[in-house]
């Protein structure tokens, strides 16, 4: 099992088809405990139990007796035992963690399929649709939730629908109604998987202000207030109405769970928040646990050689033209001395507001994390992979006449799927 949580998913699984629930003290279940054990085992290390020790339980495992699963969200893990039932009825269902990993394979194989689909449907072709489909998914940090049970495997798939709705009503003037059903698709699964509206957010907020102020944005979009609180509450109210289930079926304290990241006071948080401030919590990162196998012929591991640099070229392609973007559009909004000075382009606007929101979510998350949970913990880089479709595609859509960073980032997201993809085979 990978070290990135798999236990803790596949213990939520096993509760959910045995028609429970985990909460928070909840003790792994022996499935999990087995599995560690006795099947597939794990990469943090073997059990303190052997297989057939009459001992061997939920206090065998190096993570502890208590499962943290049950802060995720039930609908994803719901999905997946429908799934399993599926994959066992035509007699597909395999071992107890095979469904769940093929399960995560089909939700990451449809993000890339659906980045396809938006990609054509944004008006990309060419270089720039190879790039439009296979960017987002080029790092084999991003790839390897499709090989384990973890919900973050859909976190493609979920970046991509919000991200098309999104640009589709930002650009084309119709179409919120998409973006709302998206965001709570999204906040329906994980926490993290919905940030990506916060990018049509702070946009939204600053169309709203800037036309107050008298700038004008051109184009058919005229986003309204009650729309941008519409967004907000599809994001924020799961998080409340989860937090006062998940406390009211406690049956041991934040502390016991979380002592590993306590805090003493105000001066931590601050430091932690500023900490993340400091950091590009870029989503294209490397992964250790996704290689070639040992034995596998040399052209696996040339092709897993080959793309080990990737995540960084592809943070490179993907940041800096963003940020050249912003950059101009902040000074020539600064220069403006006319009325007439006063416009800002909605292209330009969305690249804005995607560096302010990736900016300013890991503090946010930081701090809401230590007040609501009671654990200070740095925020991972996988918590921004639901970005990645919003951030190539504004790549492409603001540089429409550099067809050499369109074949730079094809060239890029087809070498590191494929390359990733032949490396694992």
């Amino acid at each position: 099992m990978s070290s990135v949580d798999e236990h803790m998913h596949l213990d939520t699984h096993a509760h959910v088809h045995d028609g429970t629930y985990p909460h928070r003290g909840s003790l792994m279940t022996m499935e999990v405990v087995r599995e560690w054990a006795c099947g597939v085992g794990h990469e943090a290390g073997d059990a303190m139990a052997p297989c057939d020790h009459p001992d061997l339980g939920p206090n065998s495992l190096p993570s502890g007796i208590y499962t943290s699963g049950y802060i995720h969200y039930p609908t994803y893990f719901v999905l997946a035992e429908g799934y399993r039932s599926a994959a066992e009825a035509v007699g597909g269902g395999g071992s107890f963690v095979t469904p769940y990993r093929h399960f995560a394979a089909l939700m990451a194989g449809s993000g890339i399929l659906i980045c396809l689909l938006a990609g054509w449907r944004l008006g990309f072709r060419g270089a720039r649709l190879l790039a439009a489909t296979f960017a987002p998914s080029a790092a084999a940090g991003i790839l390897l939730y499709g090989t384990i049970a973890n919900p973050q495997s859909s976190a493609v798939l979920t970046g991509a629908l919000i991200a098309w709705s999104g640009l589709r009503w930002a650009i084309g003037g119709h179409g919120f109604w998409w973006l709302a059903a998206a965001t709570a698709l999204a906040a329906s699964l994980a926490v993290v998987q919905s940030l990506p509206a916060g990018v049509f957010m702070v946009a939204m907020l600053a169309t709203l202000v800037l036309r107050r102020l008298g700038w004008t944005v051109p184009g058919p979009w005229r986003p309204r207030w009650w729309q941008l609180g519409l967004l907000a509450v599809i994001v924020v109210a799961p998080v409340i109405a989860y937090g006062r289930w998940l406390e009211s079926r406690a049956t041991i304290p934040n502390s016991e769970l979380y002592g590993f990241a306590s805090f003493d006071g105000l001066a931590d948080v601050v430091r932690g928040a500023l900490w993340e401030l400091s950091i590009l919590h870029t989503p294209w990162y490397e992964s250790v646990s996704l290689g070639a196998d040992p034995q596998a012929p040399l052209v696996q591991h040339a092709a897993r050689a080959a793309v080990q640099g990737v995540p960084l070229w592809m943070t490179l392609a993907v940041f800096a033209p963003l940020a050249v973007v912003a950059g101009r559009a902040l000074l020539r909004a600064r220069a403006a001395s006319t009325q007439e000075d006063r416009t800002v382009g909605i292209v330009p606007l969305l690249v804005v507001s995607a560096f302010v929101t990736l900016v300013l979510f890991p503090p946010a998350l930081r701090v809401s994390n230590a007040f609501n949970v009671g654990f200070d913990y740095p925020i991972v880089s996988r918590y921004a992979i639901s970005f990645v479709p919003v951030l190539v595609w504004l790549v492409l859509l603001a540089t429409p006449g550099r067809p050499v960073l369109g074949r730079v980032l094809a060239t890029l997201g087809t070498v590191g799927v494929l390359g990733v993809g032949l490396a694992i085979w």
